[in-house]
C-alpha cells in the first residue's frame, strides 16, 4: 500500500529553501540568478500545496501549556546573545542619513507627534535633505516613536519585531517528529544571518521588524480565521508596507463566494476602525492619497540604484536583474498589473475545485506576496525578509495544527 504523501513536509522544506536562498546561498559566486528563481518557484510553490492541506485549527487550550512556557524559556536565554550582536551593530553604524534616511524621517515625524505637532508630522523636514517629504504610514513610524520616550536607540523595535514574529512562528503545539528540528534550523539560520551578516542592514539601517511582524500577525489570523485580528492587521499591513494589497481584493470575492458576508463586515469594520483611528482623525486622508502619485518616484529611484548600486540588483533576490536598466518601466508596469492580476487569475483558475479549502485565503496571501516581492523596481535584501517570515510562519502552523477536515472553516449558512 502507497503511502500518501504530505504536503505540510513539502511546505516545509520550501520554506527552508526560501531562508537558505535569501541568506547564505548568496554567499555563492555566480548562483545569484538561479538563487532568485528558487526563491520564487518555492514561494509559488507553499501556494499550491497549501491547497492540498486540510484547515489548520489550533485551540488555545493546546497552545498555552507547558511547551509553550518551555519554547519562551529558550527565547528568553537567547535574548542576551540577540542584544549583544545587535548591540555592536548599533554601536558599529551610527544612524546617519547618508546611509539611509528611514529611521532618522520616522524619529522626526514622531518627535512631532509627540509634541502635539500633528499637522506638521507630513510637512517636509528641513534638517533632512534639505526639505524631504515624510511619506510613511502611521503603522510604520509610530511604533519606533516609542523610543522617544523610553530614550533608546530606535532600531531596538526592529529587533523586537524579528522576535515577535520568531514567537508567531513556534507559537503552535509541537509533536515529537524530525520537522520540529527542521523548523528550529531554519529559525536559527535566519536569526543568525539576521545579526551577524553585514550587507543585509535589517538592524543597521531598517524598519523592517515592524513589517515582519505585522504580516506574521495577519498571516496568523488567516489561519485563525479570526475576523477581529484580521480586520486589525489588515489595516496595519496597509498603513505601513502595502505589499499584499492585490491580495484584497482575491479575498473580498472568496469570502462573497463562500457567503462569509458576516466574516466580510466585521472584518471591514475593524479595518475601517483602525484606519479611522491612527490616520483618519489625527492626519486626514492625505497621506495616503499622497502614495498615489509616487510611482514616477520609484522608477526614478530605480534608475539612480541601477546606475549608483547595481550590486542591489545583481547579488539580491528578485527579478528586476533580468530587465536591467533598460527596462524599468516594464517592470513596473508588470509589478503594478501583477499585483492585482495574478491573485485573481488564481481565483479564477482553482475555485471550482478549491473554493470550499479554509486554505484559499493563505495560499492567495502567498502567492501575492510572492509575486509583489519577486517584482519590484528596487531589489534591497532586507525587504525579501517579510515573505520569508510569511513561509515559516504557514509552514509551522500547517505542519504542527490540528488538520481538520477540508470544509471544518468554511460556514455557508451565514
Amino acid at each position: 500500500m502507497s503511502r500518501q504523501k504530505d504536503p505540510t513536509t513539502l511546505i516545509l522544506l520550501l520554506a527552508a529553501l526560501q531562508v537558505l536562498c535569501s541568506t547564505y546561498l548568496l554567499y555563492i559566486p555566480n548562483f545569484y540568478a538561479i538563487n532568485s528563481f528558487l526563491f520564487l518557484l518555492s514561494g509559488i510553490g507553499i501556494a499550491i500545496c497549501l491547497l492540498q492541506v486540510p484547515a489548520i485549527q489550533v485551540h488555545r487550550s493546546e497552545i498555552i501549556r507547558s511547551q509553550l512556557f518551555f519554547k519562551l524559556l529558550i527565547i528568553v536565554l537567547l535574548m542576551p546573545v540577540s542584544y549583544q550582536l545587535a548591540r555592536h551593530i548599533m554601536d558599529q553604524n551610527p544612524l546617519r542619513i547618508e546611509n539611509a534616511d528611514m529611521l532618522p524621517i520616522m524619529k522626526t515625524m514622531g518627535k512631532r507627534f509627540w509634541n502635539g505637532q500633528w499637522k506638521q508630522v507630513y510637512q517636509p523636514i528641513p534638517e533632512i535633505w534639505n526639505g524631504v517629504q515624510p511619506i510613511y504610514l502611521p503603522a510604520m513610524w509610530m511604533p519606533f516613536s516609542l523610543s522617544l520616550i523610553l530614550h533608546f536607540d530606535i532600531r531596538w523595535i526592529t529587533v523586537c519585531g524579528i522576535w515577535l514574529s520568531v514567537i508567531l512562528c513556534v507559537l503552535p503545539p509541537w509533536r515529537k517528529s524530525w520537522k520540529n528540528i527542521l523548523l528550529v534550523a531554519a529559525l536559527i539560520t535566519l536569526l543568525t544571518w539576521l545579526h551577524t551578516d553585514e550587507d543585509n542592514n535589517v538592524i543597521r539601517l531598517t524598519e523592517e521588524g515592524v513589517v515582519f511582524f505585522y504580516y506574521a500577525v495577519l498571516t496568523v489570523a488567516i489561519i485563525l480565521f479570526n475576523p477581529w485580528l484580521l480586520g486589525i492587521s489588515v489595516a496595519l499591513c496597509l498603513l505601513s508596507r502595502y505589499a499584499f494589497v492585490g491580495w484584497i481584493p482575491f479575498a473580498v470575492l472568496f469570502l462573497l463566494a463562500t457567503r462569509q458576508h458576516v466574516f466580510l463586515l466585521k472584518t471591514t469594520g475593524a479595518a475601517l476602525l483602525v484606519i479611522l483611528l491612527i490616520l483618519i482623525l489625527p492626519f486626514g486622508i492625505d497621506p495616503l492619497l499622497y502614495h498615489l502619485h509616487l510611482q514616477q518616484d520609484y522608477m526614478s529611484q530605480a534608475v539612480r540604484v541601477w546606475r549608483e548600486d547595481p550590486e542591489f540588483y545583481y547579488q539580491s533576490l528578485g527579478m528586476a536583474k533580468f530587465f536591467g536598466p533598460s527596462h524599468i518601466k516594464l517592470l513596473h508596469g508588470v509589478l503594478t498589473a501583477g499585483t492585482f492580476l495574478i491573485p485573481m487569475v488564481f481565483f479564477m483558475f482553482v475555485r471550482k475545485k478549491f473554493l470550499f479549502r479554509s486554505n484559499m485565503l493563505l495560499a492567495g496571501l502567498q502567492l501575492s506576496l510572492t509575486f509583489f516581492y519577486n517584482f519590484l523596481d528596487i531589489t534591497y535584501l532586507y525587504l525579501f525578509y517579510t515573505p520569508v517570515f510569511v513561509s515559516l510562519i504557514i509552514a509551522g502552523w500547517s505542519v504542527y495544527g490540528r488538520q481538520m477536515k477540508p470544509l471544518a472553516s468554511i460556514n455557508t449558512s451565514q
